[in-house]
């Protein structure tokens, strides 16, 4: 085993700190108070933490609209906290860094993972899913295009994330590969349907309906679908995905979570003129700004029937149901058969006035990953 050092080695790579590892620092699911120590102290984690790009997520809820509309008004309390695509960011990290420690990796491959890992939703817009269709539907670009062309340097807003990239030698085609799930590296903890950015995305979301003291510890869940040992490792991983399927149900499926997104889009398309292409690498206040009404209808005390009476016409979604299938294997990794999803694309005929009534019909699909390509989060 290599003996890791503090800071550089003779190729001039950087190596964690031996002792106490970077995962074991443990936050939450707040912002950090210390990034040297959440970082391990990596020089490359760091600066690009500080980079405008990514401290741009710090205003960009990880719900989006569902955000502001289960927490109208934020106090850091349980239940009544906001999170955003910042916090989630570092946090899908520190699974990297479990993943890393666990598996004893090299310095060049544990970079890798970490920085995939923190910059992976890094082209977010704002509100995240919530208006993320509207704008590819007007402008061509998604969360994907826009990750890969802020990497890259192609635009002004990703040329600081491109140069530090490129100073401390990142492959960036391979970073690129590894955040889009081309390349199968890491065991599918990019591009399965156990991977970090669904784990850490998962039970974050609980936080919004569920005391923290009932959330399934997401390093514990890492960890048993890292190793996978033993039947305690098998049940833990098995019900985080019973989790998600909660989550879709209570959460992001759920009465408001629903027409709180298709008020989004609503306010969106109704605001075309004053909302460009530029407006996608904003924030949320500056959007905020361009669409009158859409804060105050997000916050304020009505209820979900305010939407039907703006609309006339149906409100289509896709409703997901997530389920074990004891016929693939835990041990030998057998993820894409044994966690699977469908998939209910569903239309609300909305009256105006109570009642709702749905009509469905089912595709079935499995593999689902925690992503815009699944209208996931």
């Amino acid at each position: 085993m290599q003996q890791r050092t503090t800071e550089f080695d003779a190729k001039n790579e950087w190596l964690p700190p031996g002792g106490a590892t970077s995962s074991g620092t443990r936050h939450g699911f707040r912002e950090p108070d210390d990034l040297q120590l959440v970082t391990g102290g990596d020089p490359l984690l760091l600066e690009l933490i500080e980079t405008p790009a990514f401290r741009r997520l710090k205003q960009v809820r990880f719900l989006g609209a569902i955000d502001y509309r289960l927490v109208p008004r934020p106090n850091g309390k349980p239940g009544a906290t906001r999170y955003t695509r910042y916090e989630h960011s570092i946090g899908v990290m520190q699974l990297a860094q479990l993943y890393c420690d666990v598996r004893d990796l090299q310095p060049t491959d544990r970079r890798l993972a970490c920085v995939a890992a923190l910059l992976h939703d890094l082209g977010h817009p704002p509100f995240s899913h919530s208006m993320e269709s509207v704008f590819k539907e007007e402008f061509g670009i998604d969360h994907h295009e826009a990750t890969t062309d802020i990497i890259h340097g192609r635009i002004s807003s990703g040329r600081d994330v491109f140069e530090a990239l490129r100073r401390h030698g990142m492959d960036i085609e391979r970073l690129a590969a590894v955040i889009s799930g081309e390349v199968t590296e890491f065991e599918g903890f990019f591009h399965g349907p156990i991977n970090f950015d669904t784990v850490e995305g998962i039970l974050r979301s609980c936080m919004y309906v569920r005391q923290s003291s009932t959330v399934p510890d997401r390093y514990a869940v890492t960890k048993a679908a890292v190793k996978r040992a033993n039947e305690g490792d098998r049940r833990a991983v098995d019900q985080f995905w019973k989790c998600k399927g909660w989550v879709y149900e209570n959460v992001i499926n759920s009465r408001e979570g629903v027409l709180s997104d298709f008020a989004c889009k609503f306010f969106l398309r109704r605001n075309l003129g004053r909302v460009g292409r530029d407006s996608y690498y904003g924030t949320e206040a500056e959007l905020f700004r361009k669409l009158p009404g859409l804060r105050e209808f997000l916050t304020g005390r009505g209820s979900s029937d305010d939407v039907v009476r703006m609309l006339d016409e149906p409100v289509y979604y896709t409703s997901r149901h997530y389920h074990v299938n004891p016929e693939g294997d835990f041990f030998a990794r057998q993820d894409d058969v044994r966690y699977q999803h469908s998939r209910s694309d569903r239309d609300l005929i909305l009256e105006h006035g109570p009642g709702l009534t749905e009509t469905e019909t089912m595709n079935q699909w499995q593999g689902a990953l925690f992503d815009e390509d699944d209208d996931g989060l």
